[in-house]
């Protein structure tokens, strides 16, 4: 009996020892978000200022290996660090939101980064996430708020031509978009805006800026980006 326990010991014992070794052919990977040109703005700012930011589970996460094929596309939040890969190169993308989904509060993230799969080793990837879209904000002189004391501003873009009443908030567009509005003077002349067009960039918050360019104020400068325009209502007057 005596010679039967030591030989289920000895056993045990290499059976933890074969579990307790790792497979040199595969490795376990982490995951973990870090901001990339989040808020590399035209005119300085955060995206936090604008809409709630997702947490890192409130992302996707799509793996593809050297040969392009998915080895894991689902949310980032379910991914398993237990899971083993076998050794080889991988590229991870990150992805948060839908550039087409503009509006308020419509932010998009997305990010990627190539990594190794060591061989019995544990890595952390850190993929850094940017803004998808633009941010959109229209900002009112001192001067053209006095001759125009009641305005109001419409965002359109190509795929919402009905657009999105600006209302102090950040709209979030894919890149193109077009600003029109209605102004009325401080006698209640009411003047209507053209509509102008302007294309942004990924990852960048551009404010439209309106100011009255000379004392009659029927002329208007219009500032995007540091290009400025000079738009004159005259022409178009609702209630002349």
């Amino acid at each position: 009996m005596k010679s039967i326990t030591l030989t289920c010991l000895a056993a045990g014992i290499l059976v933890l020892a074969a579990c307790g070794k790792t497979d040199p052919s595969q490795g376990r990977i982490t995951f973990s978000l870090e901001e990339g040109n989040v808020a590399e703005v035209a005119t300085k700012g955060s995206v936090s200022n604008y809409a709630a930011l997702p947490a890192s589970t409130d992302f996707s996460l799509e793996i593809k290996n050297n040969l392009g094929a998915t080895v894991y596309s689902g949310a980032l939040g379910a991914w398993n660090p237990a899971t083993e890969l076998a050794t080889g190169n991988y590229t991870a993308t990150a992805r948060y939101g839908d550039a087409s989904e503009e509006g308020p509060g419509k932010p998009c993230f997305e990010g990627s980064a190539s990594f190794v799969v060591v061989g019995g080793q544990n890595t952390n990837v850190r993929i850094p996430v940017s803004l998808g879209n633009c941010i959109v904000t229209i900002a009112c002189t001192d001067a053209f708020k006095n001759y125009y004391p009641s305005q109001s501003f419409r965002i359109t873009t190509p795929d919402h031509p009905d657009g999105f009443s600006f209302d102090g908030k950040g709209i979030f567009v894919a890149y193109q978009f077009s600003v029109s509005g209605s102004l009325t003077t401080l006698a209640g002349q009411e003047y209507n805006f053209p509509e102008r067009s302007f294309r942004g960039e990924a990852a960048t918050c551009y404010t439209v800026k309106f100011d009255v360019s000379n004392v009659g104020g029927l002329s208007i400068t219009v500032t995007f980006n540091d290009s400025v325009q000079t738009v004159t209502l005259e022409d178009v007057q609702l209630n002349p």
